[in-house]
């Protein structure tokens, strides 16, 4: 993530000194110098793909809004991240593969009530991550640039503090209600 706090900030700030075309040549040579190094973990696996496909977007972003000369693609990159991750948890739901399950298992053993609440929480983040990408898409097309910045570095941070703190009223909540 600090790779999108960097890459925001430098649309920010490089807006005023660079076209956009050398802006988009510059996240294409970033993007492609990302993915040579993401090359060193090389496999046909699903992991190499969740390695490699934040740069291979901004390459595809780079090129786009330099052929093009848009802005607008050119400051596309955390809305089209944002919408991925929202996918990744409307598929999750559908398929019923809960990767919150799978990474928090990485840590903790969990028993079956606790995979169960997980499960119930999926919702709240499908929610959590609908709200960003509709606040990104406002603030990307219908915001300044200034404000477009504030949003994608600060405020979607604010977002997921409620969604967290949403989430553990619901726990609360949650295991309240199974002990009536």
């Amino acid at each position: 993530m600090i790779i999108v706090i960097i890459y925001i900030l430098t649309i920010f700030f490089g807006k005023d000194y660079f076209s956009i075309s050398e802006l988009g040549i510059f996240f294409t040579i970033l993007g492609t110098l990302w993915f040579l190094f993401s090359l060193k973990n090389f496999s046909l696996t699903f992991s190499f793909l969740k390695i490699s496909f934040q740069p291979i977007i901004l390459i595809i972003i780079g090129l786009i809004s330099t052929q093009q000369d848009s802005f607008l693609m050119l400051k596309s990159f955390p809305l089209i991240l944002s919408s991925l991750f929202f996918l990744a948890f409307i598929y999750a739901e559908i398929t019923k593969e809960f990767f919150l399950i799978k990474y928090i298992g990485k840590f903790k053993k969990l028993d079956e009530k606790e995979e169960i609440y997980l499960q119930k929480t999926h919702a709240i983040w499908i929610g959590v991550t609908a709200i960003n990408v509709s606040l990104h898409s406002y603030f990307l097309f219908y915001r300044s640039t200034a404000e477009w910045t504030f949003y994608s570095t600060i405020g979607w941070y604010i977002l997921l503090a409620c969604g967290i703190l949403f989430q553990i009223l619901f726990r609360r909540f949650y295991e309240r209600k199974k002990t009536d």
